[in-house]
């Protein structure tokens, strides 16, 4: 609830929040499949995951960082929807995404 607030005080709409309240939860599905032997898995997810994160004021880094430990990589991650795109040559970019994969769109010069 505080983070929601904060978030509603910066301008954020409930569209954003219902959207990171669904990405937190299909994170915490998922380290659930990686972690069966941790936790209490009758709890809700939430509490399930403040259960693993041994109550740390911190529990999605918490969890993040025990999946890393792991060699897993890290269960939650935020990525700008420029993520899966990269500079190959100077002025190209180039995607792993087949729609944005030959992208004729010249990016834009900051310099």
């Amino acid at each position: 609830m505080e983070a929601g607030t904060s978030l509603r005080l910066r301008g954020l709409g409930e569209d954003f929040l219902r959207s990171l309240e669904r990405r937190i939860l299909v994170g915490i599905h998922r380290a659930k499949a990686l972690f069966p032997d941790r936790g209490d898995h009758r709890l809700s997810p939430w509490k399930w995951l403040i259960d693993v994160a041994e109550s740390s004021a911190h529990p999605v880094y918490r969890l993040n960082r025990l999946s890393i430990a792991a060699g897993w990589g890290a269960v939650f991650c935020s990525l700008t929807a420029v993520a899966g795109r990269r500079a190959d040559i100077q002025g190209m970019v180039g995607s792993h995404e087949i729609p944005t994969a030959a992208s004729p769109i010249r990016p834009i010069d900051s310099g």
